[in-house]
């Protein structure tokens, strides 16, 4: 144990060290970008090494004072201390003003100066702009590339919120799906036990699906086609002499492998139209078609509603955690419409699918 968290602690040294140093190395580039894009103008003007030193220690001074704006005095406005802050920045403009100021006219360019061409005060204005602008300059794009990152830290959080919710929803699925198909073959045991280990194999290669796309966050279409067509089979060993059940599905071919799809998304819309169908007193009928056109899959089901002393209880998790799971994984990118009339109950759901 003493070794692993010595290995945590070198692995997260390591990390750290790789996060401050690509941070030194952004504003490294940064610093050098500012430069010369500060100096582009004054470019021609510098002859000599001495002109080039002084260009380099005049513009160290306004990047100086705008970096000290922005570790020093930028935090007392996000604390919203606004008065200090006022005061703070305009003390620290004055300032980096006025030393700026005293270098150009003791060192950079005392003839400038001393010719008298403009008065000192004018040209404290200009330096105060020139600060103002420096300053300006590096909040906003500090603030920019903090945004950024917020933003995508963010984003981060919401698809990790996402997954998490995903998978708490399809863990949730499971059971219910268990559920129900536990309840009917509990319901054959007792009419028809000679048909119990027939029903117990499909339900078998059921629940093999179920672990085996369990960690999976899509399965190919053909693959979940393949478990509605064995649910609705062994639904039609139990009910098919009692209750009309169709189901058409898209022709077998190379294209059902290329669709990826939700595991599960659709089983529990299939489940609903055989639980809530029972009828005596009109006719009992479960009808399922599935169509693929342009990269869009559409499913309609089609049931009779039952008769009030064959409605089942329903917990209702199964249907909710699908429209839960839809609107996570295909936002703005399905359509899911449910009619109930005298006599039948329909589904229409219209899915976008991903192309692998």
């Amino acid at each position: 144990m003493p070794d692993f968290c010595k290995v945590l602690m070198i692995v997260r040294m390591a990390e750290t060290g790789k996060w401050y140093l690509k941070r030194y190395l952004q504003e490294v580039i940064f610093f050098i970008a500012m430069f010369l894009l500060t100096m582009l103008h004054e470019w021609m003007k510098i002859d000599t090494v001495i002109d080039f030193i002084k260009g380099l220690v005049f513009f160290v001074l306004l990047y100086g004072q705008a970096q000290f704006h922005r570790f020093f005095i930028f935090p007392l406005l996000l604390a919203r201390r606004y008065l200090l802050y006022t005061l703070a920045a305009i003390a620290a403009i004055l300032a980096g003003a006025t030393l700026s100021q005293t270098l150009n006219y003791f060192w950079i360019d005392p003839a400038f100066y001393r010719s008298g061409q403009i008065p000192l005060w004018y040209d404290f204005i200009y330096q105060v702009v020139l600060c103002v602008i420096s300053t300006f300059t590096i909040l906003s794009l500090f603030l920019v590339r903090r945004y950024s990152r917020e933003l995508q830290q963010r984003n981060e959080a919401q698809l990790m919120l996402s997954e998490m919710n995903i998978r708490y929803l399809h863990a949730q699925l499971n059971p219910h799906f268990f559920f129900n198909m536990f309840h009917n073959l509990y319901g054959v045991s007792l009419t028809d036990p000679a048909r119990t280990p027939d029903l117990i194999l499909k339900l078998s290669a059921l629940m093999r699906y179920q672990l085996e796309q369990a960690s999976q966050s899509t399965v190919s279409l053909k693959e979940e086609l393949d478990f509605i067509g064995n649910y609705i089979a062994m639904e039609n060993e139990r009910i098919g002499n009692r209750c009309a059940i169709s189901y058409v599905q898209p022709p077998a071919g190379p294209s059902l492998s290329s669709y990826r799809i939700a595991p599960l998304v659709l089983i529990t819309f299939v489940e609903n139209a055989f639980k809530h169908s029972i009828t005596t007193s009109r006719a009992w009928f479960v009808h399922i078609i599935l169509t693929v056109e342009d990269d869009v899959l559409t499913m309609d089901v089609h049931n009779s509603l039952p008769d009030e002393t064959f409605k089942p209880g329903s917990t209702g998790i199964g249907l909710v955690n699908t429209r839960q799971r839809l609107e996570l994984l295909y936002p703005g990118r399905y359509q899911l419409l449910i009619t109930k009339k005298d006599g039948d109950y329909r589904t229409r759901l219209v899915l976008h699918l991903n192309i692998a």
